[in-house]
């Protein structure tokens, strides 16, 4: 079973995009929201609103899922005949307009170590969305990218710092005292998703040895 990631940004059409284009690609999304790697847009498409905010979930990466978009679809259509017209209305429309559908994101995934920003451009041809461009950009992952990239880590790291201040002292105005430098020691010696009861014995052990200025007396 595939690890899931977790992405989020903006999806744009770019060139022409009619009435009857937006409502096809609203029928289209509507399924993608309810697939178990799936694409969550916030709002419908219309020609004057052609940039709208999404989540996703990928499989393994999103970019994963985002290659496998058209064989998804593809594969409902038997079920759905009415989605399978909405498709080739709209590959074919987009295909004679030199329309595309743009993809840029943020993507996460923990079980992999991974953070990227990414941007797909979707084109079509004969009947399918295909993936005109990909440029992915790896980052380290950290606590720095993963809280600057604004995967709503704020109230984990929190968590943590406040887990890691507990293991030394229960003096509440020496804990605030030094919240900043145990922050600093998190994120240069975890990562994200740490917790400060699940860190190991030696890394505790190094930890409270970095403090011990802060230990409670035993």
């Amino acid at each position: 079973m595939a690890n899931c990631s977790d992405a989020y940004g903006s999806v744009t059409l770019r060139g022409t995009w009619t009435p009857a284009m937006c409502q096809n690609l609203n029928t289209i999304k509507a399924v993608w929201a309810a697939w178990p790697y799936s694409i969550t847009v916030d709002d419908d498409f219309t020609p004057s609103l052609l940039s709208l905010g999404f989540c996703g979930i990928g499989r393994w990466t999103f970019h994963a899922s985002l290659e496998s978009l058209d064989e998804w679809i593809c594969e409902e259509f038997e079920q759905k005949p009415l989605l399978a017209a909405a498709y080739l209305a709209l590959t074919g429309a987009m295909e004679q307009h030199g329309s595309e559908i743009e993809f840029v994101y943020a993507d996460e995934e923990s079980g992999c170590l991974s953070i990227s920003t990414d941007t797909v451009t979707f084109a079509a041809k004969d009947g399918h969305l295909t993936i005109e461009q990909s440029i992915e950009v790896p980052h380290e992952y950290t606590w720095e990218k993963y809280l600057a990239l604004d995967f709503g880590g704020e109230d984990q790291f929190a968590e943590l710092v406040d887990g890691l201040l507990a293991l030394l002292t229960s003096d509440e105005a020496l804990r605030e005292a030094n919240r900043e430098r145990v922050e600093d020691w998190a994120k240069a010696n975890t990562l994200p998703h740490a917790t400060a009861y699940h860190m190991g014995e030696e890394k505790t052990a190094k930890f409270k040895a970095t403090f011990s200025d802060m230990l409670d007396p035993a």
